[in-house]
């Protein structure tokens, strides 16, 4: 039977009391039925300052403790979905919520939506995630914690006003053009969040703004949010959906009395739907070349700071001894021939560093490690320390499971979770390629942690702002504008060696970003390197940057 870990602070006479993100998935499971292979595990947790009271009498669930969790659950932040394999787990509110919706019956799959791709990318990348499983959530979570008195005008959640927006604009979906042509209309209205049927955003975003709507009461909403509640109405009247949410106790209106005296307005926002890209992030006028004027004014800063910017002449560990020959053929890395000698190349300048400072009893984590190739290799060649394999993809971790199992490798565990659902410690954390903001997300959580950090970052270009990262990070290029930085990364993109005669300029731009994370490390008290990866053909995307902090003994 599949489990599913929820953070509760109390629970009386079936009645929990929880953090938001477990109100909505209790929700969930109620809408689904409470279904038969599904139970639900109540994590007695800190209490928060905001909860939510949530009935779970027509649920399976049981009460257990934090103490009696084991690795890899407890190393994630709940909700976290569990099977019967006891090596690996899925952690985070959109990723466990789809996979309630995969355990719960073909006859539940619709609402992952069109190639069940709904709520499939990470927050970390799509506006549209990061709304439904961040930015409403704390739209309660602010209304909750927050006492409102003698108020004369109240501004609507910024939030709220950008669904509002979201939902006045044209559908954009994968198949939306037939859709238009089989309506015989010129664009496509929302009807639900996605769309014209309901998915598993309209179920995530439901609860959330009943919520809102309650310690909202007595406010005059309506002619400022009218698609929201037109939505808000279709979405309750739907199957199942009010009987769900009454399984979230009422709130007290943080407006108690006469409110009508109270001036509500609404806050502006960009006029765009929120599966739009970031409207603050650089785009070029060409997708293949930035224009020359951007890069020559942001290079022009960057030379004005006087930066001591040069690579080391070898990659760190290059004098660690690694045989291919006496690899296991499942070990090596499951690409198309073509590719094949390139990605043991790749592999190898990652695994000799890693081997150089690992030690016995490491636990070393393989962040963004799509099928396992690199986590694999030092799987094997490590066998005294323990490998992490985490990505957000579950197609590729469903090969790299397949892969270790073949492999009988007992020193592996498996996560599905975004970078910052995960909570365990670790030595060593590295990345081969992570896309863009991936790599800085992984250099972060090393410098949280204390640990050593070694990557080879990929995709400069989509470099951007986010809840969690801001560029530039050093303060000796805090001097650059974001906008010269998001320039210098579309730049570094350019490194196609003799194809383009801007891959120089390219290099140049590439080894600038590199830079600025090296410094951000040493200013957080670490020692670091920043080399070419051996041969550099091996990768347009060749730069190996290591960390390690400075009380590190070898």
């Amino acid at each position: 039977m599949a489990k599913v870990f929820l953070e509760v602070y109390n629970l009386l006479d079936e009645i929990a009391e929880v953090p938001v993100p477990s109100a909505v998935c209790i929700f969930l499971m109620s809408y689904l039925r409470s279904p038969s292979n599904i139970e639900l595990m109540l994590v007695e947790s800190e209490r928060e300052a905001v909860s939510l009271s949530v009935n779970v009498g027509t649920l399976r669930y049981r009460s257990v403790t934090q103490e009696s969790l084991n690795s890899p659950i407890r190393d994630c932040h709940l909700p976290v979905f569990s099977t019967t394999d006891t090596t690996s787990c899925v952690a985070g509110l959109c990723a466990v919520l789809r996979q309630i919706v995969k355990n719960s019956g073909e006859e539940w799959r619709h609402l992952l939506g069109f190639r069940e791709g709904c709520l499939f990318a990470c927050a970390e990348v799509s506006l549209w995630t990061r709304f439904c499983e961040i930015d409403i959530i704390e739209v309660v979570k602010d209304l909750s914690s927050d006492t409102v008195l003698n108020v004369k005008v109240f501004e609507v959640p910024r939030h709220l006003a950008r669904f509002e927006e979201h939902l006045k604009q044209p559908v954009r979906m994968h198949n939306v053009d037939k859709l238009r042509k089989k309506m015989n209309r010129d664009c496509v209205d929302h009807e639900f969040a996605e769309g014209h049927t309901m998915s598993l955003a309209d179920l995530m975003i439901v609860p959330c703004v009943r919520v809102i709507f309650k310690l909202l009461s007595g406010l005059t909403l309506a002619p400022l949010i009218p698609s929201v509640l037109r939505w808000y109405q279709l979405v309750i009247s739907q199957d199942h959906v009010s009987e769900a949410l009454d399984t979230i106790q009422e709130v007290p209106s943080q407006f108690p009395g006469n409110s009508v005296d109270i001036n509500c307005v609404l806050p502006e926002v960009p006029l765009h739907s929120l599966y739009k890209s970031d409207p603050k992030r650089y785009k070029p006028k060409w997708k293949i070349f930035t224009r020359q004027d951007d890069v020559d004014a942001a290079l022009k800063v960057v030379e004005d700071l006087a930066l001591d910017l040069e690579y080391d002449p070898l990659p760190f560990g290059h004098e660690v001894p690694l045989d291919w020959q006496g690899v296991p053929g499942g070990v090596q890395p499951d690409v198309p021939s073509d590719r094949l000698a390139r990605k043991r190349q790749q592999l190898e300048n990652l695994s000799k560093a890693i081997i150089k400072v690992a030690r016995p009893g490491d636990t070393i984590v393989d962040f963004c490690c799509g099928s396992g190739h690199l986590g694999i290799v030092v799987a094997h060649c490590l066998p005294q320390c323990h490998v992490v394999l985490l990505d957000n993809k579950e197609e590729s971790l469903a090969r790299a499971k397949a892969r270790v199992r073949d492999l009988t490798l007992s020193n592996v565990t498996v996560i599905q979770c975004n970078l910052d659902y995960f909570k365990g410690s670790f030595q060593i954390g590295v990345s081969l390629h992570a896309c863009g903001v991936a790599s800085d997300l992984v250099i972060h959580s090393c410098l949280q942690r204390n640990a050593t950090f070694i990557v080879c970052p990929c995709c400069y270009g989509s470099l951007q702002n986010n809840h969690m990262v801001s560029y530039p990070q050093s303060s000796e290029m805090s001097l650059l504008s974001l906008h010269h930085y998001l320039v210098l990364g579309h730049c570094a993109d350019q490194t196609h060696k003799q194809l383009y005669d801007k891959s120089a300029q390219g290099e140049r731009c590439m080894a600038i970003v590199d830079y600025d994370r090296c410094l951000l490390a040493r200013e957080r008290g670490y020692s670091t390197s920043l080399a070419k990866l051996i041969p550099q053909t091996c990768s347009p995307k060749n730069n190996l940057i290591v960390g390690i902090p400075n009380n590190f003994v070898f």
